[in-house]
């Protein structure tokens, strides 16, 4: 069954193509254009600025500052509760990257809990993931449902370093390319402690310094320049299709560090990618599978573009499961 911005839910969800309105109250979710409040996930939702006031945390603020992008916002720490109205807030770690969050809110009648990104396995550079047993549950449906699981993290990294060594011993540095907020600066932690010497494009450069003022230990590492290409391993961002194909990438074997195993990227249309490595900055199937059962909701709800898939392969568990989307727009599953 769809949930959609005219059927009431428990918790009357209201999703429209600017995030979703709780219970008809001035809490919005990942809402940029709203007039009320609204609450910040992440920043790597941000690519340029909001005119909504948000809630969110400190981290946040200052990774999205990076792009200059300013905002209205009510900083939490995670953990601290905070009323608005009926509504009792907390904020707790997503385990996703520097400053993410996930959203707790309590009311008379009930618990929701707010989950867009997660991440369960540690990384070693920011908080771990933090849950908590709720009424109703929103998970993010943002890469297609695995048709099989994604191979260990671990391993993943392991068979990296191992490519990136071999490739060093033929005297080729390669170009590594990843999601640039959370992956980057795991891989930079594993890199270095390997003794890789390493080089950074400039924009992860600037996230790893927020990262290191707040207490991540990344490593030694360089900002990439020109005299630098030939001699040190480069990770660089992974384009996305707002950034589109890139063709100033330095010369070296294209390592590409993907989110799921239903996607590829082609990060250079003249050049092949020598290895992909799957290093999700999120969960799979089992992951999500896992996170419902450890929340044990009454109800779960999906949002994002595969919102429909996710409610189809989970159809048979114990747990209500439902794609939740504006009724007008169609999913990609």
């Amino acid at each position: 069954m769809e949930a959609n911005d005219t059927e009431t839910t428990r918790w009357r969800l209201r999703p429209t193509e600017d995030g979703i309105q709780v219970d008809d109250s001035i809490l919005w979710l990942d809402a940029r254009y709203t007039g009320d409040l609204s609450f910040l996930s992440s920043a790597q939702l941000l690519s340029s600025r909001t005119q909504s006031r948000v809630i969110t945390t400190e981290e946040t603020v200052k990774l999205l500052a990076i792009n200059s992008i300013k905002l209205n916002a009510l900083v939490r720490p995670y953990n601290q509760l905070v009323s608005i109205g009926q509504l009792r807030l907390e904020l707790l770690p997503s385990g996703a990257a520097l400053g993410g969050a996930s959203l707790m809110v309590e009311t008379r009648q009930g618990t929701l809990l707010y989950a867009p990104h997660l991440q369960p396995h540690k990384t070693g550079t920011t908080r771990t993931m933090q849950l908590k047993q709720a009424d109703t549950l929103i998970l993010g449906a943002h890469t297609p449902f695995p048709s099989h699981h994604h191979p260990s993290r671990k391993k993943e990294k392991e068979r990296l370093l191992q490519a990136v060594s071999n490739q060093l011993a033929q005297g080729a540095h390669p170009i590594i390319l990843c999601e640039p907020y959370a992956v980057a600066q795991e891989l930079c932690k594993s890199m270095a402690e390997a003794g890789i010497p390493l080089a950074v494009h400039k924009s992860i450069y600037r996230i790893n310094k927020i990262y290191e003022f707040y207490g991540s230990e990344l490593g030694p590492y360089s900002l990439l320049h020109r005299r630098l290409r030939d001699k040190k391993v480069i990770i660089w961002p992974l384009p996305t299709s707002k950034t589109g194909v890139q063709r100033l990438l330095p010369e070296g074997p294209l390592f590409c560090v993907e989110d799921s195993i239903s996607t590829s990227s082609f990060p250079d249309l003249m050049r092949t990618v020598a290895e992909r490595f799957i290093i999700s900055s999120g969960c799979d199937g089992r992951d999500l599978k896992s996170i419902i059962q450890t929340v044990d909701p009454r109800e779960v709800y999906f949002t994002g573009p595969y919102a429909r898939q996710y409610e189809t392969e989970l159809s048979s568990s114990k747990y209500p499961v439902r794609a939740l989307f504006p009724s007008h727009l169609p999913l990609l599953f």
